[in-house]
């Protein structure tokens, strides 16, 4: 459950006109993106940032399709939350992401198996998917302040609404320049579910809370391992079984 402080922080937060300001423009923002397409999903994978594009889309067309990259990597409490929600589809990854890591050595993969999860759980699904279903457009979640570097740059570059050149597909990321205070003040504005895993990040700095896949390389010299062990040990041993080299981290 969110501390009251932080609930009421957030609530405080939601009633700034600068809040309010950035809620109306991510709603103009999806509204022109809407008039680019014609089947649009929307890139939904339980986290804090994609509640929020899901709820802001479907506030203007509530037929749109969510649709979650299934990489058999889930925390159990987003696996409760897609069962719950309606008009979701679970996508397949080209495969599974801990197969991922066995072709490229576990932990001595470094970039290249960066750029190789990438592939398998972002680029090459996203391309499966648009070909088999037809999709013209994606709603996503990214926001600048989470990834200050090449991907915030490029964020910032592209703007809310703009087209892939290799596809053809017209991507809309409407929440891109908020902040931590706006995601968290919009879903408890809006009464909005959040996926339970939130709930042991806490204590966690800001920049820390983030929700996507149990396994990866993200912060795994920061103490990604040991907040695993201690918070889902059942997830850490089946990790550490197929990759020894996770016991050295925590």
């Amino acid at each position: 459950m969110m501390p009251n402080s932080l609930h009421y922080r957030f609530e405080l937060w939601s009633r700034t006109r600068q809040h309010q300001w950035r809620v109306e423009q991510a709603h103009r923002r999806i509204a022109y993106w809407l008039t680019k397409v014609k089947k649009p999903y929307i890139a939904f994978s339980t986290g804090k940032d994609s509640t929020c594009i899901l709820h802001l889309v479907r506030e203007q067309t509530s037929d749109v399709l969510a649709v979650y990259f299934d990489a058999d990597c889930a925390y159990p409490e987003s696996k409760k939350m897609l069962a719950r929600m309606e008009n979701v589809l679970c996508f397949a990854a080209d495969e599974p992401l801990l197969t991922t890591f066995e072709r490229f050595g576990g932990f001595d993969g470094g970039l290249v198996l960066e750029r190789e999860t990438m592939r398998t759980t972002v680029w090459g699904p996203v391309k499966r998917l648009v070909e088999h279903y037809g999709f013209d457009g994606v709603a996503y979640g990214l926001r600048a302040e989470e990834n200050p570097g090449t991907r915030g740059k490029l964020a910032r570059y592209r703007g809310s609404v703009f087209q892939y050149k290799r596809d053809g597909l017209w991507a809309c990321q409407p929440i891109y320049d908020w902040e931590y205070n706006d995601v968290w003040a919009f879903i408890v504005s809006s009464g909005l579910e959040y996926c339970g895993v939130y709930d042991k990040l806490w204590d966690a700095p800001e920049e820390d809370q983030r929700l996507s896949y149990w396994a990866g390389e993200t912060k795994r010299r920061w103490g990604r391992w040991a907040w695993l062990k201690r918070n889902y040990p059942e997830l850490f041993n089946k990790f550490a079984a197929r990759f020894a080299d996770a016991r050295a981290f925590i």
